[in-house]
């Protein structure tokens, strides 16, 4: 996959995530319409939206590591290197060496978008399909076996991001030069210490699967 493969699957996983809350909010506000002066229905409307508040906690977590995510790859990682290559191109001087800055260039690319270390592309790719199955369990949720396959999800997710942090913030990573701007990604990933917090000791730990209705009581 090139990282404008991987950046445009990004974008379509940002906006799916927007479509998805944009999708519930109307059904809420049209609920609510329906229901505002029958105070049994209404009732049942309001515990709808209690149940539902864990879940909105979850895709604002997805949409903020992809909008991050997104942000690193298309400013950080593909501008800056096109700053680069263009410096490089008005200093060379022959068709050989044009060639050679294009092939840095596009090496750069790849391994400053870390689509060259298989176990964190393997991680990248997982969240990015558990966000949209996130989206399609939460427009389609009609039953119990949703909300079951929803908790999976959610469990899922939670540990696949963590473990992105844990791999990233590795001296490995942070203290090479294959990714200059690793440290400012984490800096705006971290910038409530959310990541930090949670991802301590996250790999090689089972942890009990969370409900949503635990999730709602905290």
């Amino acid at each position: 996959m090139s990282v404008f493969q991987y950046l445009l699957r990004l974008k379509r996983t940002q906006m799916e995530l927007e479509k998805s809350w944009a999708s519930v909010m109307h059904q809420d506000h049209t609920d609510f319409a329906k229901h505002r002066n029958d105070h049994v229905k209404g009732s049942v409307s309001q515990q709808g939206r209690q149940r539902s508040r864990p879940m909105w906690r979850i895709r604002e977590h997805m949409a903020f590591l992809i909008r991050n995510l997104q942000f690193y790859i298309q400013v950080d990682v593909i501008e800056s290197q096109w700053n680069v290559l263009q410096a490089h191109i008005q200093d060379s001087n022959d068709f050989t060496g044009l060639v050679g800055v294009h092939q840095e260039y596009l090496s750069a690319l790849i391994s400053q978008s870390f689509l060259d270390i298989g176990s964190l592309s393997r991680i990248l790719d997982s969240i990015m399909k558990l966000c949209l199955q996130f989206c399609w369990n939460i427009e389609n949720q009609e039953s119990s076996e949703n909300t079951s396959e929803l908790e999976h999800i959610i469990e899922e997710f939670n540990k696949k991001s963590n473990s992105l942090y844990t791999i990233l913030r590795s001296s490995r990573l942070v203290g090479s030069q294959r990714a200059p701007f690793l440290r400012r990604f984490l800096m705006r990933l971290n910038f409530n210490s959310f990541f930090e917090a949670t991802a301590k000791g996250v790999l090689n730990v089972v942890r009990p699967r969370p409900t949503l209705s635990v999730l709602n009581q905290q």
